[in-house]
């Protein structure tokens, strides 16, 4: 038998039923409310935040230390990325920065620094006792250039090896620092050391072989790398010991043939 709700009973549903639906709007307008808010006061200022645009800081010049407290400062994220060895910028200093400063970026970005190591400072070899092909070697080693050779008669070293340098051995310098060796040409017993002629021009040669009483024998023109004119090829070679009064033949590079080294 079906239950017939008398009108009374059918008032207090309906009464329930809009009391229920009243709760439920309620809720939705609360939260829209609630979101509403949150956007206003957290989300969109984070928001308008990522959107800021700075100019970063220009710190080349300045000691590492107070170039990174500038750029955090500035809300930036600093990096030491390297030390690169200088001739010109000091020792601790900012040398390069990426990006550049007065550059426009969103903070927060990394600031990469290269720092300067100062000017690269090595410790002199000693050439003493070597010949001067082992001391090119050694020269080429130690990141080193060679200022030039002095051609010396000396009785207490063969002829052909280095007996003095300069700076001495030990001594800290700048890598753009030149040495300088001193070659002995042995006693003056009739028998001296031919020259370094290579690289040379032709006048050039003749005055040094000169110097030490050698003339110039056969001359050979060919193709070679070098200016034309230059001497590419020596017979004696430099160090070999002649007597006094021979003559070396020089091999030069050809007028219009010469060949220019590829960097």
């Amino acid at each position: 038998m079906t239950e017939v709700s008398t009108p009374s009973q059918k008032q207090e549903q309906l009464k329930r039923r809009r009391y229920k639906w009243l709760k439920i709007a309620a809720i939705v307008l609360v939260s829209l409310f609630a979101l509403l808010l949150l956007m206003d006061l957290l989300i969109m200022p984070l928001y308008v935040k990522r959107g800021e645009v700075g100019v970063v800081p220009k710190v080349i010049g300045l000691q590492a230390d107070e170039a990174v407290t500038m750029l955090e400062e500035a809300g930036y994220d600093p990096i030491r990325y390297e030390t690169q060895f200088s001739d010109k910028a000091k020792e601790g200093t900012i040398m390069r920065q990426t990006p550049e400063g007065g550059d426009e970026t969103k903070p927060g970005r990394k600031v990469y620094l290269i720092i300067s190591g100062g000017k690269e400072m090595v410790i002199v070899p000693n050439f003493i006792g070597l010949n001067l092909k082992d001391a090119r070697i050694n020269l080429v080693r130690a990141n080193l250039e060679l200022a030039k050779t002095e051609l010396v008669f000396t009785d207490s070293s063969p002829s052909g090896i280095v007996f003095r340098q300069i700076p001495r051995a030990g001594e800290k310098i700048s890598a753009a620092k030149q040495v300088t060796l001193y070659v002995s040409q042995g006693p003056r017993t009739g028998l001296v050391a031919v020259p370094s002629l290579l690289g040379v021009k032709l006048e050039e040669a003749i005055r040094r072989l000169s110097s030490v009483g050698l003339s110039v024998g056969n001359r050979t023109a060919q193709p070679g790398e070098g200016l034309a004119g230059t001497i590419i090829e020596t017979y004696p070679t430099a160090g070999d010991l002649v007597s006094e009064g021979s003559s070396v033949d020089l091999w030069l590079v050809e007028e219009g043939n010469s060949v220019t080294p590829e960097e």
